[in-house]
């Protein structure tokens, strides 16, 4: 135990001069980190590392200790708890429904698309916490999630089409599965991790080339243009040229 040394904190709580701050902080409050934390724990994507620690406890706690510095605490009904020997993270359906009720739209469905499609969480189990006439809301944006999107680059294009009131096609099968598809046009959004190596770029082209020859038309998007936003304003003339464009 690194010569001998622990850190000791009120609340009788331990730890290694190396361990997270976070899960240190959620030991002291006697609840379990969600949010961002907990999505990074479990292998969600997150379009930016999380900074703020969001931590869980049962709902009719009142007393939060003090001297834990910025912490935004959630009270949530239905938490498993975790025993001692544990990380305090929170389970993956009250992460995610957390997530939707605290994150903005955009990233609630990154988190959404991605728990549901490797298989986190599941709809009807989400639904099943969402009942009643105050989660309407909640339910509207489960429903826009599609575990199908196998990237958050494929998330954020899709949600950025659909509140420019376009229409997308998820996954669609031409023979090979494509990104989104409008009418004609394929729109591809290329992460570097997937097309950084010369037989995935020569994969990339022969794709395109089957897709010319069948009269559509592929527009691959970078991924700095994804996450800064660009999507509408590089799809829209295109698909406009080709017809596809849906006036709202």
């Amino acid at each position: 135990m690194e010569g001998g040394k622990v850190s000791s904190y009120p609340q009788g709580v331990v730890a290694l001069p190396q361990a997270d701050r976070a899960k240190v902080v959620a030991r002291r409050i006697g609840g379990l980190l969600t949010c961002g934390h907990a999505l990074a724990h479990y292998g969600i994507p997150l379009r930016e590392e999380p900074t703020v620690i969001h931590v869980a406890v049962r709902r009719g706690r009142s007393h939060i200790p003090s001297g834990v510095g910025r912490v935004v605490i959630h009270r949530v009904e239905g938490l498993v708890p975790r025993g001692p020997l544990e990380p305090p993270i929170a389970d993956p359906e009250s992460v995610v429904l957390t997530v939707m009720r605290c994150a903005d739209e955009l990233d609630a469905l990154i988190a959404l698309d991605a728990a549901l499609r490797v298989g986190l969480v599941h709809e009807t189990m989400l639904l099943a916490r969402l009942a009643g006439p105050r989660n309407g809301r909640l339910r509207s944006l489960l429903g826009r999630a599609d575990p199908r999107a196998r990237s958050l680059l494929e998330t954020i294009a899709r949600y950025d089409l659909q509140e420019a009131g376009q229409e997308p096609e998820v996954a669609a099968d031409l023979g090979f599965e494509v990104d989104l598809l409008m009418g004609r046009l394929v729109i591809e959004t290329d992460g570097y991790a997937y097309h950084g190596d010369r037989e995935s770029w020569e994969n990339d082209h022969r794709r395109d080339q089957s897709l010319l020859r069948r009269g559509y038309v592929p527009l691959r998007l970078t991924s700095a243009q994804v996450l800064s936003r660009q999507t509408v304003q590089l799809v829209e003339p295109v698909a406009r040229r080709l017809g596809c464009w849906r006036e709202s």
